[in-house]
């Protein structure tokens, strides 16, 4: 019976050095559909707002409009984010790429052509959430995505 404790033992140990826990950047890397999007404590009060998001889009059909929000994290740290627009039946699509680094619990994003964005986020196998300060409108804004 003792040997069996050993070896249980030794396996379970084995068991629990082996387990590596995902880290950020491997679970981020993906295509992400935008769920909720909320804007809070803008200078604008009408700039405030709180929308949800089905597969990836937002509409409003009294005015003809639907935006949807796609991010793509790839592996090789960069980023695309895709937003389409329908309003009164034209579409515009604008594609945003770049480069992207995690460090201490905050995600980097590095537009092409533009100043980088340091913004705080969480992310899970499923759910993504980046929360970000735009200091000329002092909007705080809310993304929630989904796998």
């Amino acid at each position: 019976m003792k040997q069996f404790s050993i070896v249980f033992s030794i396996f379970f140990i084995a068991a629990l050095l082996s387990c590596k826990k995902d880290e950020p950047d491997d679970l981020l890397i993906g295509t992400w559909k935008a769920t909720k999007l909320v804007n809070s404590g803008c200078t604008d009060p009408e700039e405030n707002q709180n929308l949800t998001f089905t597969n990836g889009c937002y509409g409003e059909s009294l005015l003809g409009l639907e935006i949807c929000l796609t991010a793509i994290f790839n592996s090789n740290e960069t980023y695309s984010s895709i937003t389409k627009t329908t309003f009164l039946g034209s579409t515009q699509t604008e594609t945003e790429s770049g480069t992207y680094s995690i460090s201490n619990g905050k995600l980097t994003f590095c537009a092409t052509g533009s100043p980088c964005e340091i913004a705080n986020f969480t992310v899970s196998e499923n759910t993504l959430n980046i929360i970000v300060k735009d200091t000329d409108t002092n909007c705080t804004s809310e993304l929630t995505f989904a796998k």
